[in-house]
């Protein structure tokens, strides 16, 4: 008997967990079906920009919408105020819109593109791009008709996956650098 009920705990626990990595932000879209590729937490503000979020890939990854590239994000703020811009950089060109985003229309009547007013596409309404870099790896997105508030959430697509370096980079150059002061500390006292 009590083995059963652990059993049944076990399953519930794995179950739930399942659902909880993925992110009903977005609707399904292309082979994004169970929703959002990534989360994008909103958790600080000041006047309406964000200041500081943090990013969650579903599980299991989705991998592109499309099946190449076009990458589906969900929005949700939990920041304590209202958000109106959110701005992104990436190694990639993650702005360099090719025409088959999110509500292109490629992918049938999606839900939240109806009255999308952005011209490429990958924006649906309520959100447009802007300030977007010449080399298309950074750009703000913004949140209008009302701004986002505090624990609501949206969507939107971009041409590819946010990267950045990654940390351990960071901490080898920190490490690098400390080496190489001290090898030129020691010559120096030498």
């Amino acid at each position: 008997m009590k083995i059963t009920k652990l059993l049944s705990i076990a399953a519930f626990l794995i179950g739930s967990s399942a659902y909880a990595a993925t992110f009903s932000e977005c609707p399904a879209v292309g082979n994004d079906t169970n929703g959002c590729e990534f989360l994008i937490t909103i958790t600080a503000a000041s006047h309406g920009v964000a200041t500081a979020y943090s990013i969650t890939l579903a599980q299991p990854d989705q991998g592109p919408f499309d099946g190449a590239d076009d990458t589906l994000y969900g929005v949700l703020n939990s920041s304590g105020t209202y958000v109106s811009s959110l701005y992104l950089s990436s190694n990639s060109d993650i702005f360099d819109f090719d025409g088959d985003g999110v509500c292109s229309g490629d992918y049938g009547a999606i839900p939240g593109c109806a009255g999308a007013t952005g011209l490429s596409g990958y924006d649906p309404a309520g959100v447009y791009y802007d300030n977007i870099s010449p080399t298309r790896t950074s750009g703000t997105v913004n949140f209008y008709g009302p701004a986002l508030a505090n624990g609501a959430s949206t969507f939107f697509s971009l041409e590819a996956q946010i990267t950045a370096p990654e940390p351990a980079s960071v901490s080898l150059l920190g490490f690098g650098l400390i080496a190489a002061g001290a090898a030129f500390w020691h010559r120096r006292t030498a």
